[in-house]
């Protein structure tokens, strides 16, 4: 159960991360775009090919949570740098409900899951990290498909009729200008994106009837005028007792850098017990 819905938080977080990549062409040499399909398509092609992205996650839970175990308000961010190449990450997420803090730390390099925690209730000493390494068989990496697939399902999912598009305008967005552009993804497209039916999972008569609980979901997204690099992806979505307000910004396209493992007296090994991203 891990295991899957790991794949399934990676999968659209890599997903995301690809729509990164790319040429940055001139805003003079570029004529303005006028449909949201236009944009969009635009911001695919430019993108595909970055190897290195920085994505900041920020992320509001609020309402009575399901079952009744109510959440109250919990807020979560997460700071990330992502090798697209390689698929390796360093990660910093923090984490208030209830009014406890958490902070934890998470850095995949090669084969080897490092791991440190801070306050809140998980296990592990403050400030020393534990490595876990991560078996070929429970790499959560191995369900991600290649990037050029994850390019050709989300061009092909621009198409589907129970996706509505709409250019809002041009608006400032930092020091730049930007595209901003909605998403409204119907209940069944959502439905199959969760299921994994664009990526190769199982074919849509064998999914079942669409969950009733699964809102329309409108997505606002920021699109770099000049280099149509996407740059802010954000959304509400209300759905099971629970309301989520989540804003994906992306930065720092394309500016490498190195991930190296901590330093061999900060480690303690931790391979005896189960890991943050296998087990």
């Amino acid at each position: 159960m891990q295991t899957t819905f790991r794949r399934r938080f990676l999968l659209p977080i890599v997903a995301g991360a690809v729509l990164l990549a790319g040429c940055e062409p001139t805003a003079a040499a570029l004529p303005r775009l006028t449909e949201p399909g236009e944009v969009l398509e635009e911001a695919l092609r430019t993108t595909a090919e970055l190897e290195f992205v920085h994505i900041r996650l920020e992320a509001t839970f609020r309402g009575d949570g399901v079952a009744g175990v109510g959440l109250g308000e919990t807020a979560v961010t997460v700071d990330g740098d992502l090798d697209l190449g390689t698929r390796e990450f360093h990660a910093l997420a923090e984490a208030t409900m209830s009014g406890v803090a958490q902070r934890v730390e998470l850095l995949l390099v090669g084969t080897d899951a490092f791991v440190r925690t801070e306050g809140g209730l998980l296990p592990g000493q403050a400030g020393r990290w534990q490595r876990q390494p991560i078996p070929p068989g429970e790499d959560p990496r191995n369900g991600i498909p290649p990037n050029p697939a994850i390019a050709v399902a989300l061009k092909a999912m621009l198409e589907e009729p129970t996706l509505e598009s709409e250019l809002v305008g041009i608006e400032s967005c930092g020091a730049s200008q930007c595209y901003h552009v909605t998403v409204t993804v119907a209940p069944e497209l959502t439905w199959r994106i969760v299921n994994g039916a664009l990526f190769g999972g199982p074919p849509e008569d064998e999914l079942g009837p669409v969950d009733p609980s699964i809102p329309p979901i409108t997505v606002d997204l920021m699109v770099q005028e000049s280099t149509r690099l996407l740059v802010s992806a954000s959304t509400t979505v209300a759905a099971a007792g629970v309301t989520v307000a989540a804003t994906v910004t992306l930065s720092n396209h394309d500016r490498e850098f190195q991930l190296l493992p901590p330093p061999p007296d900060q480690v303690d090994d931790g391979s005896g017990a189960e890991g943050p991203l296998g087990g």
